[in-house]
């Protein structure tokens, strides 16, 4: 059998889960943002027709549908530097939700644009005219040499940007106290692992007795590269969804604990403005009925009993007076120790960690 047959039906096996994934991440965001205008949606649509595309012509070509020429090649190269390039700046995307830096992830970008760029135009120079009838020994020689060190190049800048993107997982995420990234650091772990072997198979693949059978297994590199991608971005997103739903929750709940701070704290001054002024002595030992006040002798009662007092009236007037301090003196001390622990809850550096982190990936 024919192997760039085989190739050709792993790459539509592979197409189908892909065109699955992308369509449904779709949908997702036209329901959450009514708008088809992210870049991050036009990258993987156009990466998957550039796929479908580009394992098309070459099935043909090598089936004798369409001929070898000049402008076949040059297209060719054309669909092959729009998969390297839109690829890149799809591991770039999902880098720069962590790196926070405006400017760095600029930098990653238009590095990773000019650097690939020279590559492209490299193996246009290279690659189209080995492959031409023309063609001299020390072209054919010298594509082989430049396609061996082309595809490690991919395979190193790969393997570097996925590195970096669990570097900064680990170090930037984890290392803070936000464990909930363990999942992410762990599949793209596995992701990196499969994403090395793609491009290893690929670089193989060159040793072929048909120096142009291998072009079939690019568009399988390249599809199983941009699965993985979706899936990576699904995971990000449910990871940071699931943390901002428990951040709402958990802001729900400071917010009634602040409510009843405020309740609290209203209530220690409506006892401490009640407090009763101490009796002042009369000259026949009668109390001084003419300054009477309902509502700090309903005060007075009410904590005195709850200090563990019996009431004024099987203690007198000076028992009820100390039970009083007491009960004063304990709701005071209840309410700042409960004020304490809210206070130190609500400003804890994990929740504001949480939602900084959460705020900046939830881009996605």
């Amino acid at each position: 059998m024919d192997v760039s047959v085989f190739f050709f039906g792993l790459f539509l096996g592979f197409f189908i889960f892909t065109m699955e994934g992308v369509i449904r991440q779709t949908i997702q965001i036209w329901k959450r943002t009514r708008s088809l205008t992210q870049v991050y949606l036009w990258f993987i649509w156009i990466e998957s027709v550039v796929n479908l595309v580009f394992a098309s012509i070459t099935r043909l070509q090598l089936d004798g549908v369409i001929p070898v020429s000049l402008a076949f090649y040059t297209g060719t190269v054309l669909l092959w530097a729009i998969q390297t390039q839109l690829l890149s700046q799809i591991i770039a995307n999902r880098i720069s939700l962590i790196m926070v830096s405006h400017r760095k992830s600029l930098q990653l970008r238009w590095g990773l644009f000019i650097a690939i760029g020279i590559i492209n135009l490299a193996v246009a120079g290279i690659w189209i005219p080995a492959h031409l009838e023309s063609a001299s020994d020390f072209q054919i020689r010298l594509n082989y040499i430049f396609e061996n060190v082309e595809k490690s190049f991919f395979l190193v800048v790969d393997l570097g940007l996925n590195l970096y993107f669990i570097y900064l997982v680990r170090y930037r995420l984890i290392a803070d106290g936000l464990n909930k990234y363990w999942t992410l650091y762990k599949f793209n772990c596995g992701f990196v692992a499969i994403s090395t072997a793609m491009d290893a198979c690929l670089l193989g693949l060159l040793s072929l007795p048909n120096q142009y059978a291998y072009v079939q297994f690019a568009p399988v590199t390249y599809t199983v590269k941009l699965y993985l991608e979706l899936k990576m971005a699904q995971l990000i997103s449910k990871v940071v969804r699931r943390s901002m739903n428990r951040v709402d929750d958990s802001s729900t709940s400071q917010h009634h604990s602040s409510n009843r701070g405020a309740l609290s704290h209203s209530f220690r001054n409506s006892i401490i403005s009640k407090k009763p002024m101490p009796p002042m002595p009369t000259p026949m030992g009668r109390e001084p009925y003419e300054n009477y006040d309902p509502g700090s002798h309903e005060m007075n009662t009410h904590v005195s009993s709850g200090g563990g007092e019996h009431g004024e009236a099987s203690h007198g007037k000076r028992g009820g007076s100390e039970g009083q301090g007491i009960g004063i003196l304990k709701t005071i001390t209840t309410v700042v120790e409960t004020e304490s622990r809210e206070g130190s809850s609500e400003g804890s550096p994990s929740h504001s960690l949480d939602g900084s982190r959460d705020h900046v990936l939830s881009g996605l």
